[in-house]
């Protein structure tokens, strides 16, 4: 057998290892975390959601609906948060409010500086906020209504700035939001997961976030992160380096996804490698190893086809989807499991992800071209979108009063 051939086997065996251990990581971190919880006290501080939008995305009305429906028996006030007033999601806060006139609303219309601009959007948008507990979640996230309750239950710890849990996706509209909730529930979850066993946890998931108004302050506010791409990551690592205790919780939210074609997914996933590359360079580099499919193929390919590599990959994709089928009962998912069989394929796409998030730093976000520098940092390649013509920002209690 020649060296690379044994390099390649051997690499197979720890990819296939791996999966075996990422399904020890979730039952570890799901049986802890869930006898946490139980102790934990019924803490219903008034609560400020953010929500920052940009356009009318799929589904939106739907998914801000979910927060307006909250089991929370303490005062709750939502803050939608666009850039420009004549933003689509802006007529969606119109309807929702008329359908929800009980809930404490505010729309903030401003244009803040920033090459993040969901971040910008945040800056103006806490001027309006009332609470000192904070939830921040992304525009295409749907919760149920037992969500506050379990985000702010941590809370009650005078030491705990932060929570934040998992989330999955949901690929209701074709096969390439189908692909790209495989690539969110099938790598990123089980990789959460390891993460969970092996280091420290001090990072956020942009999906769910809760904090104190006073953690935001000890890192200088939203404004201070307001040029970086990985703001989810940089809030809760700054969080985490100013002496709060962060908490990832048993708890899974939606995301629906928007994905039209593979070039959507492909631009997404482009985004997230070239990401966390930027977070977290060493383990993202040695994050190769664990991509079983891969060297599952490799194996047949150096081996010119012999029984051992064909072994190899046969146990590569054993251990990948039994794996899997475990992780997503611990996650109680059953959508997932229905198209695991495209698992294979997905998976060597990932790993063209991988090898492409090394060769360039720009990423497309939201139609404009970003620069991402060592720091984090994002510079524009093309220009954003015209600022509206009045530059101050509106604030207003009621949807309505923007009309």
């Amino acid at each position: 057998m020649s060296p690379l051939a044994t390099i390649v086997l051997a690499c197979s065996l720890v990819a296939s290892a791996y999966q075996v251990a990422q399904l020890h990581a979730a039952h570890r971190f799901f049986r802890r975390a869930r006898r946490a919880s139980r102790g934990r006290a019924q803490h219903r501080p008034p609560v400020t959601i953010l929500k920052p939008l940009k356009g009318a995305g799929l589904d939106l009305e739907r998914n801000l609906e979910s927060f307006c429906r909250q089991d929370y028996d303490a005062p709750v006030q939502i803050v939608f948060g666009v850039n420009d007033p004549d933003d689509a999601a802006v007529d969606i806060v119109r309807r929702i409010r008329r359908r929800f006139p009980h809930v404490d609303m505010a729309l903030s219309v401003g244009d803040e500086p920033g090459a993040n601009r969901k971040v910008a959007n945040l800056v103006h948008m806490m001027r309006a906020a009332k609470h000192d507990v904070l939830v921040l979640s992304d525009a295409d996230i749907r919760v149920r209504p037992d969500y506050l309750r379990t985000m702010v239950a941590p809370l009650a710890d005078a030491g705990v700035g932060l929570t934040t849990c998992l989330y999955r996706g949901r690929g209701w509209f074709g096969l390439p939001s189908v692909i790209e909730s495989l690539l969110i529930n099938t790598d990123f979850i089980p990789m959460v997961m390891m993460a969970q066993w092996v280091q420290r946890f001090r990072y956020a998931y942009g999906a769910s976030i809760a904090f104190r108004r006073e953690a935001l302050a000890d890192i200088g506010g939203f404004g201070s992160i307001a040029d970086h791409l990985a703001d989810d990551y940089e809030l809760g690592r700054r969080i985490a380096d100013a002496g709060w205790q962060l908490v990832l919780l048993p708890y899974v939210v939606e995301t629906i996804l928007d994905s039209t074609t593979v070039g959507d997914v492909w631009r997404h996933q482009l985004r997230w490698g070239r990401t966390y590359r930027v977070c977290q360079p060493v383990g993202w580099f040695f994050s190769i190893v664990t991509h079983a499919m891969a060297w599952g193929l490799l194996a047949v390919l150096v081996t010119r086809g012999a029984l051992l590599g064909w072994a190899a990959l046969a146990a590569a994709l054993a251990c990948r989807v039994g794996s899997l089928r475990g992780i997503m009962r611990q996650l109680r998912e059953r959508e997932t499991p229905r198209h695991l069989w495209m698992v294979p394929l997905k998976d060597l796409g990932f790993t063209a992800v991988w090898i492409m998030s090394w060769l360039g730093r720009d990423v497309v976000w939201s139609g404009q071209r970003l620069r991402v520098e060592r720091d984090g940092r994002m510079v524009s390649i093309t220009p954003p979108a015209p600022a509206p013509a009045t530059p101050e920002p509106y604030l207003g209690a009621t949807p309505q009063a923007h009309a």
